[in-house]
């Protein structure tokens, strides 16, 4: 039976872990997305034991990369999270580390900040020494494309041609769709198609349309906004996916609703707009 993933993100500060955990299997899911956060509020054997009780697997440690960073120190500390990272989706044996690339702002104007191209040429020429510790700690990678406008912040590969071009030039390097930031690509179906296995997980939320002309998007609901989840779905049972699927919002897009019962909503929308179709869980 088709199953939902849920991502810590979703937890709001002073949210203890262990009732987080107790929550997703209350609310009936397969397994968690591991943040940053949640590998500070306890140590990787304490956490693999709290999995194992409650068998939940770990479908993405989230989220390692950022490349662009200028400043040596910043550099040097983001080195030593990307190892920690690493160690820590080895030792909870999760399906995928997310690595995202690193937004222009990290670049310092000195050094040609707001190329776009050098920016990207720079995550591309990161990434095999990264594939390569990936490998001996036998963990998957998958590169997540962000939305364009998340460009200066986040990450400059955006779109899912972009990242089918990066693992046809780098074999073995998988992709993360997160729906929040592709739900827009007119081609979304055919490049579906095109990454076929090489698509490690799929991230999952409604968008909400911004209340403001010069808002963001929101995440939401897998019921509720503007991406069409149930035809997304759809369309990757006709390309054959057998991976993850995870639930992704952050704590600041609840507005003061109650956590477990989001997610207990999210787990019976999911199951209702998949139709039960199968996938790993």
């Amino acid at each position: 039976m088709a199953g939902i993933s849920i991502n810590h993100y979703l937890a709001p500060p002073g949210y203890p872990l262990t009732s987080f955990l107790d929550d997703a299997v209350s609310a009936g899911a397969t397994g968690i997305g591991v943040t940053e956060r949640a590998l500070s509020e306890a140590t990787l054997p304490a956490l693999k034991a709290m999995l194992h009780e409650r068998r939940l697997r770990v479908t993405s440690v989230n989220s390692a990369g950022f490349f662009l960073w200028s400043d040596p120190e910043r550099a040097k500390v983001q080195r030593a999270t990307n190892t920690r990272l690493l160690e820590a989706a080895a030792e909870l044996a999760a399906d995928t580390l997310v690595v995202i690339g690193g937004g222009l702002h990290d670049m310092n104007p000195r050094d040609d900040w707001g190329s776009l191209s050098r920016a990207r040429a720079v995550f591309e020429a990161e990434l095999p020494a990264m594939m390569a510790a990936a490998q001996k700690y036998g963990v998957r990678l998958g590169v997540e494309p962000m939305h364009p406008l998340r460009i200066f912040t986040k990450g400059t590969l955006n779109t899912l041609a972009q990242a089918a071009a990066l693992c046809d030039r780098l074999p073995g390097l998988g992709v993360v769709l997160d729906l929040f930031h592709v739900w827009w690509d007119p081609d979304l179906e055919p490049m579906l198609m095109r990454l076929g296995d090489r698509l490690r997980l799929v991230q999952l939320s409604g968008v909400t349309q911004p209340r403001h002309q010069n808002a963001l998007p929101r995440r939401c609901f897998l019921t509720q906004g503007t991406a069409d989840v149930a035809g997304v779905l759809r369309a990757l049972a006709r390309c054959g996916y057998q991976g993850h699927f995870e639930f992704e919002v952050f704590a600041e897009d609840l507005e003061g609703q109650n956590v477990a019962d989001v997610m207990a909503a999210a787990v019976a929308a999911f199951a209702s707009l998949s139709g039960g179709q199968e996938c790993r869980s």
